[in-house]
């Protein structure tokens, strides 16, 4: 009877807030302070924690599960390494997750552009699965890009629940460039650089956060492989490749010269610019560039259903969403609020009725097992 209601409470626990993964002890990690104790420590262990600064003199590849706390220590490529990516690669198969238990750790290119990227996803279509980061804190840096993916090779996926992702060139920049079809998440940390995410392909959702663009100009460019676009919080730019791009924003901070702005450099068919889906249900947006807007979109429409915003946004607003004007220290806020629904309270209710029903199959199992 006891191990049927552990079995109960679980599925519940389950259901309601996700419980399931298996966490690394302190004790379960192994301290590593050179490189060659790195390697053999990602090789064999997989949970390597720094005990002290180190250069690389080679790019590392992640072709399983690894974590790595930072520790309040840096990893940094040695001054002869000279690399088009990123020092640290993940591919197929591999998930690299990133912690800072000393909250002072890096992973950084410096500042030159000898190594582009600080962690890259995939550089070939080699092996099954995802190639997965997770950065839950520290600071990602790299001279072009923070986190770069490739436009050829896709299936990955990003998630970022803490930390700050920089790209340190604030002229030509972007702390997350996502070419790839993938999933790029945002639920929390700072994303700053000239601009803050410029997505080609794939699905980026934010949660919470702050992204910045740091760039003293708006520039754009076309360009068939690498970012277009300096000085916007979120660009939104679909790629020669013609993928579909998915965007939705709940929460958070977002400002630039553009807070976010969308083009269609290539000329892209109106069926391929059909592909694009923006939704921004929430946040704040700052546009920063005298006589611009928060939001610039080229090809789309109706879709901002919440937010706040910094400038008129009213020609991009969905029909059924509300919009009214304020002045804030003499500065215009836009405030848009989605229309009242039905749907939350459905939403609310259905894992109710789902833990209801688990509970339910589970005893009409139990019965018949018993009396079988």
């Amino acid at each position: 009877m006891k191990k049927f209601r552990f079995y109960i409470f679980v599925s519940i626990a389950v259901l309601f807030f996700g419980i399931g993964g298996v966490y690394a002890s302190d004790d379960d990690f192994i301290n590593v302070s050179d490189e060659s104790s790195f390697d053999e420590c990602v090789k064999t262990e997989g949970l390597c924690r720094l005990a002290g600064n180190i250069d690389f003199t080679s790019k590392k590849e992640i072709d399983h599960d690894v974590i790595i706390d930072l520790n309040g220590y840096t990893i940094a490529p040695d001054e002869s390494l000279k690399l088009n990516g990123g020092l640290i690669l993940v591919d197929r198969g591999g998930k690299l997750t990133i912690n800072d238990s000393q909250n002072n750790g890096r992973i950084s290119t410096g500042n030159t552009d000898n190594v582009w990227a600080a962690i890259q996803v995939l550089k070939e279509n080699v092996g099954n699965g995802l190639a997965e980061v997770i950065i839950n804190g520290g600071t990602i840096e790299g001279y072009y890009y923070g986190i770069t993916g490739n436009g050829n090779y896709h299936n990955s996926k990003i998630v970022i629940n803490g930390g700050t992702i920089k790209g340190l060139n604030e002229e030509d920049s972007a702390a997350i460039y996502h070419p790839q079809k993938g999933e790029l998440i945002i639920n929390n940390g700072t994303i700053k650089a000239g601009t803050g995410i410029e997505i080609r392909a794939g699905s980026l959702t934010v949660n919470n956060g702050n992204i910045e663009a740091i760039a003293p100009k708006f520039v754009k460019m076309v360009n068939k492989s690498g970012t277009t676009t300096n000085g916007v919080g979120i660009a939104v730019v679909q790629h020669v490749t013609k993928n579909p791009i998915d965007v939705v924003v709940n929460d958070g901070n977002i400002k630039g010269q553009y807070a976010l702005y969308e083009w269609n450099p290539h000329e892209n068919s109106e069926e391929d610019i059909n592909k694009i889906k923006i939704q921004l249900k929430g946040g704040n947006y700052t546009g920063l560039a005298t006589g611009v807007h928060a939001i610039y979109s080229e090809d789309l429409k109706n879709f901002i259903s919440g937010g706040k915003y910094n400038t008129d946004v009213s020609e991009y607003i969905t029909e059924d969403a509300k919009l009214a004007s304020k002045t804030l220290n003499e500065n215009l806020i836009m405030d848009v609020e989605p229309s009242k629904s039905i749907f939350p309270k459905i939403l609310i209710g259905t894992p109710i009725l789902l833990g209801l029903g688990v509970i339910t199959f589970i005893f009409k199992r139990r019965k018949i097992f018993i009396f079988k």
